[in-house]
């Protein structure tokens, strides 16, 4: 899957590919999560990973466009791009990802784990973008609220509902799924000890896989230290 980059600096993950893994409408805006892609990245995949794994899987999934490589890029990109999508016309300077240029083991990686997890937290981080906005107008509901005179179609949900919504995530879906993935990288590594050498997470904790309590509201604690996770971030 080769995409075109338009945020100017290496990430992991493109719209389509969030769209794709993401428990969300097909027919999302990519804008309304395009923005979210590196503070997500920044927040929960990079600690996730370690900084050296995260920034070797950068290198690996970009290319920088330049004048010895723009027509076989392009190329790949058209070929890659799904039908009647918008055409994109590649100069130098430019950034296209693609899960193709991934060495072996970290392809695998990102198809087994990395690709649903880094889908999962992008969505996470958009939520409150998707709740109200910042506009000409001021902090708004992205919907009106429901009224005598409004009283079908969408309408923007309360703001303890974003906060469930977002601590169910955090805790039925993100969480589990880093487990997995640190019990995965730890599994292949044990294995064979030239696997995944920049993975220098301890391994000998949450090794079931199961996701550690949070005692804090995600919105309110997110952001926070998570002291009950013993393992040790490099």
């Amino acid at each position: 899957m080769y995409r075109f980059n338009p945020l100017m600096r290496k990430v992991l993950i493109t719209t389509d590919e969030v769209i794709f893994h993401a428990p969300t409408k097909h027919t999302l805006d990519p804008r309304m999560i395009q923005n979210s892609i590196i503070v997500a990245e920044e927040r929960l995949i990079s600690p996730a990973l370690g900084y050296d794994l995260y920034q070797e899987l950068l290198t690996q999934k970009n290319t920088l466009i330049t004048s010895g490589n723009v027509s076989a890029q392009q190329t790949l990109l058209n070929t890659s791009m799904p039908p009647n999508a918008e055409a994109i016309t590649l100069v130098a300077g430019d950034l296209v990802n693609a899960l193709e240029t991934l060495a072996t083991d970290n392809k695998e990686l990102w198809k087994e784990h990395l690709w649903k997890l880094t889908a999962e937290c992008v969505m996470l981080l958009a939520y409150p973008e998707g709740f109200v906005q910042f506009g000409s107008e001021g902090t708004v509901h992205n919907q009106p609220a429901s009224g005598p005179m409004n009283t079908a179609g969408m309408v923007t949900p309360e703001l303890r509902s974003i906060k469930w919504v977002m601590d169910k995530k955090m805790m039925d879906r993100i969480d589990p799924l880093r487990e997995a993935m640190h019990l995965y990288l730890c599994k292949k590594k044990a294995a064979d000890a030239a696997k995944f050498p920049l993975y220098t997470k301890a391994c000998d904790c949450n090794a079931d896989g199961i996701a550690y309590k949070r005692k804090s509201d995600v919105i309110l604690g997110l952001y926070d230290d998570e002291e009950t996770q013993s393992c040790d971030c490099l």
